[in-house]
């Protein structure tokens, strides 16, 4: 079996059989909030934990977030590459509407599944609820739209998923890309889920 890639309203056309699959971010021709997605796609919240191990089994114990800074001015990376993207030309706009996904790009998630037609299917429809007018989150996303994923959880009591990670960072549906890779025998489709996961550190993945 090949590899096929399927975008949007396109997705119908997944097979239904077992094997993996992998969501990238396409940008639209005509969409002009690119910068602002790629930046929240750089600015993903890492943590970093620190555990100092004291006398008498005393622990002391550190958690913040970092910022994700560039080159020896250290200015943030979300913004280099917004001014690049908008002060860019035609190649780059070319590069980022074709030929970067998947070549090109992280994935924003990676899964499993027995019936792929059904679970990309799934993640599209609850990504365009998500984006529906009437839609908590998108109230939310109104008033806050620098919100974190943990922030669009807690506010309007979500449990975390990918298609509310994409919603957060303002991804819309047809701007999703799914490559779809069948597996005739899964038996280990579970144990290539971790390898890649663990190889490509998807962007939109549970932490």
């Amino acid at each position: 079996m090949k590899i096929a890639e399927f975008q949007g309203s396109g997705i119908v056309e997944a097979p239904e059989l077992p094997g993996i699959y992998a969501w990238y971010y396409r940008p639209q021709a005509s969409g002009n909030n690119v910068p602002a997605i790629l930046g929240h796609l750089i600015k993903t919240p890492f943590r970093v934990k620190t555990e100092i191990a004291m006398r008498y089994r005393v622990i002391w114990t550190a958690e913040s977030e970092v910022d994700v800074l560039h080159g020896a001015e250290r200015q943030p990376a979300d913004q280099v590459v917004a001014k690049i993207v908008t002060d860019g030309g035609e190649l780059i706009k070319s590069l980022l509407q074709n030929a970067m996904v998947p070549y090109f790009a992280t994935p924003l998630y990676i899964g499993i599944s027995r019936n792929l037609s059904r679970r990309v299917k799934e993640h599209y429809d609850a990504l365009t609820q998500l984006w529906e007018t009437d839609a908590q989150v998108s109230s939310y996303l109104e008033q806050h739209p620098d919100a974190a994923v943990e922030e669009g959880q807690d506010q309007c009591d979500l449990n975390h998923s990918f298609p509310l990670n994409a919603r957060v960072k303002g991804i819309a549906p047809n701007e999703l890309v799914v490559c779809v890779f069948p597996i005739e025998a899964p038996d280990n489709l579970r144990d290539l889920e971790q390898i890649l996961q663990i190889l490509a550190d998807p962007i939109c993945g549970r932490r």
